[in-house]
């Protein structure tokens, strides 16, 4: 009899683990089918081409003193923007990382970290703006205390692709 209870027990332990995972994977599908939805790899031909003829295109070199920082700031007008960037560290005298993060400030001043701070010798990418504010690209020299790193960057704040309008006939 206690063997019976204990099955049945681990059964009902069992079946509330099963719920919790279900719903969890369910909202984990729901979340990637967003970010699938708002996908830079999603857009049409046109537009992808209208990418290029932007004239924000040159790349900036900056060096960063060893203990500081630089940062490059976009005020966002519309969701669906998009942030990219692209960096290389091209001198440091021993390591060749530059700490890296984005961040989001709302009208009121709260913060909230977009991509958290971690340490690259390059990275390229991209961010979908979910919200208008402002948003900020750091870039960290500050646990360096004797080498500067020369940063070779290109950041853009791509605004979102409109379709256009298709002309209906009256016709039909």
């Amino acid at each position: 009899m206690l063997k019976l209870r204990r099955k049945r027990h681990q059964v009902a332990i069992l079946e509330q683990a099963v719920d919790v995972y279900t719903s969890e994977f369910e909202s984990f599908i729901k979340f990637i089918s967003g970010v699938f939805a708002n996908s830079p790899f999603f857009i049409s031909a046109e537009a992808a081409g209208a990418l290029e003829t932007r004239k924000n295109d040159e790349y900036k070199e900056i060096t960063i003193p060893a203990g500081k920082n630089f940062e490059v700031s976009f005020s966002v007008d519309s969701v669906n923007s998009y942030i990219a960037w692209d960096f290389s560290v091209v001198q440091g005298k021993i390591s060749t990382d530059i700490g890296f993060s984005l961040e989001y400030t709302n009208e009121s001043g709260e913060k909230t970290l977009i991509l958290p701070y971690r340490r690259h010798e390059s990275d390229q990418g991209n961010f979908c703006t979910v919200l208008v504010g402002n948003y900020k690209l750091l870039w960290d020299n500050t646990y360096s205390t004797f080498f500067k790193k020369v940063l070779r960057y290109r950041v853009d704040c791509i605004p979102p692709v409109v379709e256009p309008m298709q002309p209906t006939n009256e016709a039909e």
